[in-house]
């Protein structure tokens, strides 16, 4: 059996942010906290938002203090500020961080805490605040899921699942991907591209997941590499629709040994997100492939490589193709320089076995199996 359960409304087109006044309105919020970073704060993105919210009516509240990873203490400055200042609704503009911070700043304005007491899935007992969201990476998929991700008091990921994390809205404008960094096009596309592969590889089926993850496969093999090395911004705008499309996928039927593992590497060694995903990607498939060659074919397929004649041959041919996009995009090949060591190992193993992609992981994972992934991304061997 599968269930599809999509709350929140998508609207994409260059310049939509514009319009975020009206919609918020019709959200019945007034004044809506504004949740971002200091990055997106200082590059005047926000600018054309909270005209538009004035514009309508509106009486915004900036939150522009989220940090990376964020933890529980930033998402309780947040939630803070939503109650001082009387707000009754939510924007988040920016990346994963800002995003997440936002959806666990409205788990703690409607509901008691410890935050992390909701680590989890359907542990929150009340909706949150009207919750819209502007991405400004084409990596994240949050705008559409329903997980936020905090990190604990030991770098441990935490993750909290509820259908009131799904925001009400979600507007993708390319426009305010123009500025984005080529570096971070690149890491928060390979994100995306996880975030596609593991749905369809995994042991869930699901007939709408895997539609959204292959067509959002097809689309970021086309658009990345325009779009992070000529700053193309028709290729950006398709990226930022395809992470969308990732992030319906993953919604509906998970992740894998990929995030599992990539979460302990941001937690204990700071290496971001998409980043830690991109590194490990060409592993994780290597080691995977034999568990659903079919499905591995098949992403290879999608990433543009011809069939090699055999399932097994095409998806170690699509694990090459995955290194030359990593090659292409100026991804490092290993952890060397990420401040990875092999003393953090015994604490990531740990933490990626707490992970609940491990159970639907195409490949059944031992904690020696992960060992030798983290010494083989950390010497630079060859995943296949």
């Amino acid at each position: 059996m599968s269930t599809v359960f999509l709350p929140v409304r998508i609207e994409f087109a260059p310049g939509r942010s514009g319009g975020i006044g009206e919609d918020l309105r019709g959200l019945g919020s007034r004044r809506p906290l504004v949740v971002t970073d200091p990055g997106v704060h200082r590059a005047g993105l926000l600018e054309g938002v909270l005209a538009s919210l004035r514009e309508a009516g509106e009486t915004p509240v900036v939150f522009a203090e989220v940090v990376p990873d964020p933890d529980e203490a930033c998402a309780a400055r947040a939630a803070q500020r939503f109650r001082e200042e009387g707000c009754d609704g939510i924007l988040a503009v920016g990346g994963g961080s800002s995003i997440d911070t936002a959806k666990a700043a409205g788990v703690l304005a409607t509901n008691p805490g410890p935050l992390l007491a909701y680590e989890g899935v359907n542990k929150i007992p009340n909706a949150i605040p009207p919750l819209a969201v502007i991405p400004t990476t084409c990596g994240t998929g949050s705008e559409v899921t329903n997980v936020t991700v905090i990190t604990d008091e030991h770098h441990y990921k935490t993750p909290i699942l509820s259908p009131y994390l799904i925001p009400k809205l979600a507007v993708l404008d390319p426009d305010l991907l123009k500025t984005l960094p080529p570096q971070l096009v690149a890491s928060t596309g390979m994100d995306a591209l996880t975030h596609a592969m593991e749905s369809y590889t995994n042991r869930v089926q699901h007939w709408y997941a895997e539609a959204c993850a292959m067509q959002a496969m097809r689309m970021i093999a086309e658009a990345i590499r325009p779009a992070t090395v000529n700053r193309d911004p028709e290729a950006i705008g398709r990226m930022l629709y395809a992470s969308t499309l990732a992030g319906v996928a993953f919604t509906l039927s998970r992740l894998g040994l990929v995030h599992a593992m990539s979460h302990p590497v941001s937690g204990f060694a700071g290496v971001p997100h998409g980043l830690a995903n991109a590194v490990l990607l060409p592993h994780v498939m290597g080691y995977n492939m034999v568990g659903n060659p079919e499905a591995y074919a098949a992403v290879a397929r999608a990433l543009g490589v011809p069939d090699q004649g055999s399932p097994i041959r095409t998806a170690e041919a699509g694990v090459r193709e995955v290194m030359r996009m990593n090659r292409d995009l100026g991804i490092p090949d290993r952890f060397e320089g990420l401040g990875v060591t092999r003393e953090m190992f015994p604490a990531m193993i740990r933490d990626t076995f707490r992970s609940g992609n491990i159970p639907i992981n195409p490949r059944v994972v031992t904690e020696a199996d992960v060992a030798r992934l983290y010494e083989a991304v950390l010497t630079g061997e060859a995943p296949v």
